[in-house]
């Protein structure tokens, strides 16, 4: 382990300019001029402060930074030879802003008052001027090293506005998770602190699995992604934040999307289930046994995933008869990766398709089902895809299967080469090779 040397962290300072600054820091506390390097570094760090809080308005105007920067200039303008503005800065950043936690904050009070005792002309019991020792002041430079000069200019409480608004002005680009993912974590959480990313959770889930208004609805989705980026980032930080408060987050929808989502947002999150409280794990339990995305999303209340794709392809074929979009099949193949997932949800899809009741439904249902997925079929899907097909007539018979079955053909080529049996579905077999 390297022992901790201030000049290669100084390299690590955000600003060009505080970098500069701390140069004269360096060079008077290398020099043994440690009572010039207390006052010098003190002017340094509020310096600092400022330039992050004026980087915070410039690029996002945010609300909080600007009004303390409104209030000391006020100070300063009223009585320009007063230094009680630094001390109000340093206060209003550390009660309004993420910028410095508790232990920072005290820190610089103390660099403040170590300041205060070697920038005047303080005298001891022996009339000599104070000076902080070596010791000190190398703990005073590494204590403002890291916990303000290296750090980013760190969103302030408002900044749930912000992402919001931005979020929805957004949403048309943010069309997945990986998008919302990749700028979320580049215009925001590298800003950021933990205690940040949890109320920005808090808001989140209130905003997607709680409210039905018109704005909520328009930005549910995009808001369901920036949720889970934030659950993705630090897992064990959101699980004890819902464990440790289960009436908020227990307080969901009944009914409607916002429960939909949420059992969305379970099937890849299970360990939150169980720490729901009751009345909210009931309302949970109810969607997966009556709503469409529950019964296709909802294995986490099941024996198991395969019991729970079972379940599905009973349900498809069933007399609910439903419909399903490429995102209801897209979500349901994403639960697992495993290989007995993969044959099952072939399974699924060929039962979709298969149990169509009508020459249109068919059209529509076979667009759904199976070119996206044909790729995952092998040998084994490929026969009961065929078979399946002979036995419907809504399936084979239709104007636009042998257009559509091109697709299907091109998988057989591929997995069997020419030796496919054509023997026992002669229907299909027309519709894809002809009479030759």
């Amino acid at each position: 382990m390297h022992e901790f040397s201030l000049e290669r962290k100084a390299e690590q300072i955000h600003y060009g300019k505080t970098k500069g600054y701390f140069e004269e820091v360096l060079s008077s506390y290398n020099n043994g001029n440690y009572r010039s390097a207390v006052v010098m570094l003190w002017s340094v760090a509020i310096c600092d402060i400022v330039y992050k809080l004026q980087s915070l308005v410039d690029l996002y105007d945010d609300a909080a930074a600007k009004e303390i920067l409104n209030e000391v200039s006020g100070i300063q303008e009223k009585d320009y030879k007063t230094s009680s503005w630094e001390l109000k800065l340093l206060d209003e950043a550390h009660e309004k802003t993420y910028l410095l936690d508790s232990y920072e904050y005290e820190n610089l009070r103390y660099l403040q008052k170590q300041r205060h005792l070697s920038a005047h002309p303080v005298l001891n019991s022996e009339r000599e001027l104070h000076s902080p020792n070596k010791e000190t002041a190398r703990s005073l430079l590494r204590n403002t090293l890291e916990g303000l000069l290296v750090k980013p200019p760190f969103y302030t409480q408002r900044v749930m506005t912000e992402l919001l608004e931005d979020l929805s002005e957004n949403s048309a680009i943010l069309n997945s998770q990986e998008k919302v993912k990749r700028y979320i974590e580049s215009r925001y959480l590298s800003r950021t602190k933990p205690a940040v990313e949890v109320r920005m959770f808090r808001t989140l889930w209130k905003l997607v699995f709680k409210l039905e208004d018109d704005s909520c609805e328009k930005n549910r989705r995009v808001n369901l992604n920036a949720l889970k980026v934030l659950s993705n980032r630090n897992p064990d930080f959101i699980l004890r934040e819902v464990d440790g408060d289960k009436d908020y987050y227990g307080n969901v929808a009944s009914s409607g999307n916002p429960l939909s989502f949420l059992v969305y947002y379970i099937s890849e999150n299970t360990s939150v289930y169980s720490l729901l409280s009751e009345d909210a794990r009931m309302k949970i339990d109810h969607c997966i046994k009556t709503d469409d995305v529950g019964k296709t999303m909802g294995w986490f209340v099941k024996e198991s995933l395969l019991q729970h794709g079972e379940d599905v392809k009973a349900w498809v074929i069933g007399e609910d008869h439903p419909d399903f979009t490429n995102r209801q099949f897209d979500a349901l193949l994403n639960l697992s990766d495993s290989d007995e997932w993969q044959e099952l949800f072939c399974s699924i899809v060929i039962g979709y398709y298969t149990s169509s009741l009508s020459y249109s439904q068919a059209d529509k249902r076979f667009q759904v089902a199976i070119p996206k997925y044909i790729a995952l079929f092998g040998r084994n899907e490929l026969i009961s895809l065929d078979e399946n097909i002979e036995n419907n007539s809504q399936c084979w018979a239709r104007n636009r299967a042998e257009e559509d079955y091109e697709v299907i053909m091109g998988r057989i080529t591929e997995v069997f080469g020419q030796d496919f049996d054509f023997e026992n579905t002669p229907r299909f077999k027309k519709r894809v090779v002809g009479n030759k």
